[in-house]
């Protein structure tokens, strides 16, 4: 059983996830880190995250087919996911995400994320 709940941030941007595990951590949150939906895909299944961050424009598939494999693993798991970008472009992969648009501030969007994490 995991003392601290953890975060699954997935973002191709190696500054965008190192700001965010920053913030994370000085919450209380252990953070695993993917820079393609592929391999959070994958770290979704071995670690079963409390909480999956996805940058939409992260996912470089075709038709965003490794976004939809994503959602179909939060979905099988009972994981909650935050998806950022644009609702439209994600919202058919993940109808029951919470949507945070870009540009965003990282503090409603951390207040966000501790919502969720209390609420599971």
């Amino acid at each position: 059983m995991r003392s601290l709940p953890q975060v699954l941030i997935v973002d191709q941007s190696a500054e965008s996830r190192e700001i965010l595990r920053t913030l994370l951590e000085r919450h209380g949150a252990a953070t695993i880190e993917a820079r393609r939906p592929d391999q959070a895909a994958h770290l979704a299944d071995l670690h079963r995250p409390d909480l999956i961050v996805f940058d939409a424009e992260s996912d470089l598939s075709e038709r965003g087919s490794a976004g939809e494999h994503l959602g179909a693993v939060a979905g099988r798991t009972d994981t909650p996911i935050v998806i950022l970008g644009t609702a439209g472009r994600a919202q058919d992969c993940f109808p029951s995400g919470q949507f945070v648009s870009k540009p965003y501030h990282y503090g409603s969007l951390i207040r966000r994320i501790e919502e969720l994490l209390a609420a599971a």
